[in-house]
């Protein structure tokens, strides 16, 4: 064997090696790895929104003051592949007169162990784009179950907290609220980078 030879199949070897490094270096920055999530149970099956900040901001947190109207506004938004929209999707949308704080459970509908902001709408998209929904309930036209969010952590970084409850789906096309389906949300959690400055 000639040393051009040897020197090649040196070289494939070290290039070979490097590549093998590089791959599990880079196990480690895969979404596994990654501290923002969004898993729920859609009536006991699992549902997992993994973060891919690589080709999509799919995980999404944002809160705000509008003081045009001194309302806090908070947003999130998990969903898998914001190339496919309105389908394998949820959103939760308030906004309150007070400033959001960890610890405390909100929810659409009043009751001792919780606060009714002054919006709440909690969505799904699940993988056929149907859509199932809460919100505020009103004295005149209680729509909606309840639906309970609590946030663990609000930085300028990311937000975090869990969430659960019973989304409905209406159908309105002859004039009238018809319930044609309804889901159970357990064991929601998430952990969202926030999208916005603090």
């Amino acid at each position: 064997m000639n040393n051009k030879t040897m020197i090649s199949m040196g070289l494939i070897a070290i290039f070979l090696g490097m590549m093998g490094c590089s791959g599990n270096d880079g196990d480690m920055d895969t979404p596994d790895a990654s501290p923002y999530y969004f898993q729920f149970k859609v009536n006991s099956s699992q549902v997992d929104y993994t973060y891919t900040p690589e080709t999509q901001q799919n995980l999404t947190g944002a809160y705000l003051v509008d003081q045009d109207n001194q309302l806090h506004v908070m947003q999130l938004s998990g969903t898998e592949s914001i190339f496919s929209p309105n389908k394998n999707q949820l959103v939760i949308y308030l906004n309150h007169a007070e400033a959001f704080t960890t610890g405390i459970t909100y929810s659409n509908n009043p009751s001792s162990h919780a606060t009714v902001p002054s919006y709440f709408i909690m969505g799904y998209h699940d993988q056929d784009g149907d859509n199932y929904t809460a919100a505020l309930n009103t004295t005149l036209t209680p729509l909606w179950e309840s639906v309970q969010l609590t946030f663990d952590e609000i930085t300028g970084d990311g937000i975090k907290g869990t969430f659960s409850g019973k989304l409905l789906q209406y159908d309105a096309s002859a004039g009238q609220n018809l319930l044609i389906g309804q889901i159970e949300i357990t064991e929601g959690k998430f952990h969202v980078p926030r999208n916005n400055e603090p």
